[in-house]
C-alpha cells in the first residue's frame, strides 16, 4: 500500500501520506481508510493529505470522478488540504475546481506550513 492514514489526536485532524505511484484504487482505498478513521475520531473534520512523494498513475477521468464524489463519500463540512510536489500542481489545481463546483472544500498547496495554516493545525509561533 502506498499511503498511511492515521489520527493526529493533539491537533484533531487526519493525515494521509502517500509515497510512491499512486492509482485510483489506492486514492479510493485511501479514502475508505480515512472515513473510518473521521467516524471513530468524535468530530474531526480535518484532513492534511502529503502527495508531495508521488508518482500518480491516474486518468483525468478518474480524478474528475474520485474529487466528485467526495461530497457523497465524506462527511458534510471537510476541510481537504493536499499538498503536492510542483510537477503535480496542474492536476492539482484540476481537483481543487472540481471539488469547487461540488461544493468540497478541498484546497492545493505546494508549502506545507500554507496548508497547515489553511486547515488551522500549524502551531503558534
Amino acid at each position: 500500500m502506498s499511503f498511511v492514514a492515521e489520527k493526529v489526536d493533539d491537533k484533531r485532524y487526519v493525515l494521509l501520506d502517500f509515497e510512491g505511484s499512486v492509482t485510483i484504487s489506492e486514492l479510493e482505498q485511501s479514502r475508505t481508510a480515512i472515513k473510518g478513521l473521521l467516524r471513530e475520531s468524535n468530530g474531526y473534520r480535518k484532513i492534511l493529505v502529503d502527495m508531495r512523494k508521488v508518482s500518480l498513475a491516474v486518468s483525468t477521468i478518474d480524478v474528475h470522478r474520485f474529487v466528485a464524489s467526495h461530497k457523497d463519500e465524506l462527511p458534510a463540512g471537510c476541510l481537504i488540504a493536499v499538498i503536492v510536489d510542483p510537477k503535480d500542481w496542474e492536476t492539482a489545481i484540476f481537483s481543487e475546481n472540481v471539488a469547487h463546483m461540488r461544493s468540497v472544500y478541498l484546497r492545493a498547496f505546494q508549502d506545507a506550513l500554507q496548508a497547515r495554516n489553511w486547515l488551522g493545525i500549524s502551531d503558534p509561533y
